[in-house]
């Protein structure tokens, strides 16, 4: 299996995962962080839960794109997406706003990252020889 299908099929379940605790227990999800849940977070919660959504079913539809412009900007795209996510959720751990349960979130960002940089890379190096 080509890594460019392993990023897209991972990274969209991890978004369907997302979407699910988002939408249906958003107090929760934020209390497994170690936040207060308020109305405001539940709110929020199931409005990004939309987001997880609609870049899920995107990954997941565009899994067999061969290479392409269109391809290396979804890369590129969900490259940034994870690296900031992976970013920001370090800096709220560094803060000590969120507990230790957001290190398989950094972990799990991470990877994903790694793997659509690893892709976008990859085929840009084999685009220039």
């Amino acid at each position: 299996m080509k890594l460019y299908r392993i990023a897209t099929i991972g990274t969209s379940l991890l978004f369907i995962f997302l979407f699910i605790q988002l939408f249906l227990t958003p107090d929760a999800f934020v209390e497994d962080t170690g936040g207060q849940a308020t109305i405001a977070t539940s709110i929020l919660c199931r409005r990004t839960s939309m987001f997880m959504l609609g870049l899920a079913i995107l990954l997941f539809g565009v899994r067999k794109l061969e290479h392409s412009s269109v391809r290396q900007t979804i890369c590129i795209s969900t490259a940034i997406t994870m690296t900031g996510l992976a970013c920001l959720s370090s800096f709220e751990l560094a803060r000590g706003t969120v507990n230790n349960s957001m290190w398989t979130a950094i972990i799990i960002e991470t990877i994903s990252a790694i793997l659509f940089w690893i892709v976008l890379f990859k085929n840009l190096i084999t685009k220039t020889t």
